[in-house]
């Protein structure tokens, strides 16, 4: 009975511990990209979270002329390797930006990361108080694994939880797919109806062309200048028909009459060599 409940402790025991390493943040490196402050974007914290060059493109150039952030180039990432998290803190008290230690966990479906308060305003004038900061976050974790696929949502927080704000990615994972796919199938519809246009409209542009100015000149003229086109290219090669005609009726006779005057003479040379 004793080693039956020590059995149950020590299997209740290695539940539990490995209950808390499974529970366990997963650390996922982060590192600041820029920092500062931005103008007015709303009172309230705010994520937003780049998966691809393209989703940082488009926020890039919806800010129009309060653009601040540089091109994907001039960041020290890649989209490859790396990810972009956007946090702005919103309507702050002042005086103060966002630390560029930013430590960060992957737990279950949550990438949680956090960062820390600077005294200063990060080279923003002194009445500047809606500080951000812009994150790369590895894909790979710490221990090597990928967290990006079961991640559902990646928050930051500054030192107290009224600051915490979080980002869904259960749209981003879909995007790329859903783009790439049409993108082929409506390019390759596209060309084909182009190419096709261009046929009919060549082959009934000479008869468009030609039946007006049929219709404009008499029939009468119409039809000697149709059959003077059709002789010229034979009238340039052979003379013309009735001199052809005369020609050939005076060697025929010619002919027939030397072959019969060569018949007679062959069959009197052929008599004249029999009697003797």
């Amino acid at each position: 009975m004793k080693r039956a409940l020590a059995i149950l402790a020590v299997v209740a025991t290695a539940v539990v511990l490995l209950g808390d390493s499974a529970g366990a943040a997963v650390a996922v490196p982060a590192r600041y990209q820029l920092r500062g402050h931005l103008p007015e974007l709303g009172e309230r914290p705010t994520m937003r979270v780049f998966v691809t060059q393209a989703e940082y493109d488009t926020y890039r150039n919806s800010l129009g002329e309060a653009n601040v952030f540089p091109p994907a180039t001039g960041l020290f990432m890649s989209f490859d390797k790396d990810i972009l998290a956007l946090y702005t803190r919103g309507n702050d008290t002042g005086g103060r930006c966002i630390g560029t230690q930013i430590v960060a966990g992957f737990s279950g479906d949550t990438l949680a990361a956090t960062a820390s308060w600077q005294a200063g305003t990060c080279g923003a004038p002194s009445t500047a108080h809606y500080p951000f900061i812009l994150m790369a976050l590895s894909r790979s974790a710490a221990d090597g694994s990928a967290w990006l696929p079961s991640a559902k949502s990646v928050c930051l927080s500054v030192e107290s939880q009224d600051t915490n704000a979080c980002a869904s990615l259960s749209g981003t994972a879909p995007t790329p797919s859903a783009t790439a796919s049409p993108a082929p199938t409506t390019s390759t519809s596209a060309v084909p109806s182009a190419t096709v246009a261009p046929t009919p409209t060549r082959s009934l542009t000479p008869t468009l062309t030609a039946s007006p100015t049929a219709s404009s000149t008499p029939t009468a003229t119409a039809a000697p200048a149709s059959a003077t086109a059709s002789r010229s290219p034979v009238a340039a090669a052979s003379p013309p028909a009735g001199a052809a005609d005369n020609g050939t009726n005076f060697l025929l006779y010619a002919m027939l009459i030397a072959i019969g005057f060569l018949v007679l003479l062959s069959l009197f040379l052929s008599r004249g060599g029999r009697r003797r």
